[in-house]
């Protein structure tokens, strides 16, 4: 646990410690079930703003940046929750007095409408890691056919005598990959899978000895047909 880590455990433990012994030296005309839910109901809200402390909410490791999209929301029944639990303990403790198993159920009602909320920035948080998820994959399939076409075209560079149709079309293959854009279409995804599929044939067979270019040739003209085909599926 890192220094800062240790600290800020400990100023939450001082926090809480100053809590409990307000509300015993203060709240000594209160009975002992009004000032023990008291002292727990403000221990949850202090808990909820001094977590951000210890455990800060966005991390800048996380690429897809999830928490982003749930901060808005737990704000939201945060501050809502906090100002309805003190209201609560002022007005039901002091303006309109009521029994302490009223101010239970009233305080679990609130307790609920809490968690409703982290419920909901969870789910948020979820759609936006499957989104970015989901986006990744659709990258890196592009990625890969483009990382393979490159492979080809250095290993052509370490090859004697190879027809230049095959150099220039492989050139011009990697150079229009970039024109395609990510899809998560099912036909883009299997039209990918097609073509690495492909391209490999091409990188293997420059691997043999001795080379069959034609058969290669074919390979090419398959992953032409390919991208032809994909590059017709725009993003979405």
């Amino acid at each position: 646990m890192s220094t800062k880590r240790i600290i800020s455990v400990l100023l939450f433990i001082f926090g809480e410690a100053l809590i409990i012994i307000c509300f015993l030296y203060f709240g000594r005309n209160f009975t002992q079930n009004i000032l023990t839910l008291n002292i727990i109901v403000t221990s949850v809200i202090y808990l909820l703003y001094f977590s951000d402390i210890i455990l800060p909410v966005s991390n800048f490791k996380d690429r897809s940046q999830r928490t982003i999209a749930s901060i808005g929301i737990m704000w939201f029944f945060n501050h809502l929750y906090t100002i309805l639990a003190i209201a609560g303990m002022i007005i039901f403790n002091t303006v309109y007095p009521i029994n302490v198993s009223t101010q239970v159920i009233i305080h679990g009602i609130l307790l609920f409408t809490l968690f409703l909320g982290f419920y909901f920035a969870l789910s948020a948080s979820q759609k936006v890691y499957d989104v970015f998820t989901a986006e990744e994959q659709n990258r890196s399939r592009l990625e890969e056919m483009k990382k393979i076409t490159g492979d080809i075209q250095i290993r052509l560079d370490q090859l004697n005598d190879v027809p230049s149709a095959i150099t220039d079309r492989i050139s011009l293959l990697y150079e229009n990959l970039r024109f395609i854009s990510p899809n998560n279409k099912n036909e883009a995804v299997e039209l990918e899978l097609n073509f690495t599929k492909e391209i490999r044939l091409v990188q293997d067979g420059l691997f043999e000895m001795p080379v069959n270019y034609e058969r290669i040739t074919t390979n090419i003209q398959n992953c032409e047909s390919i991208y032809k085909e994909r590059k017709q599926l725009y993003s979405i």
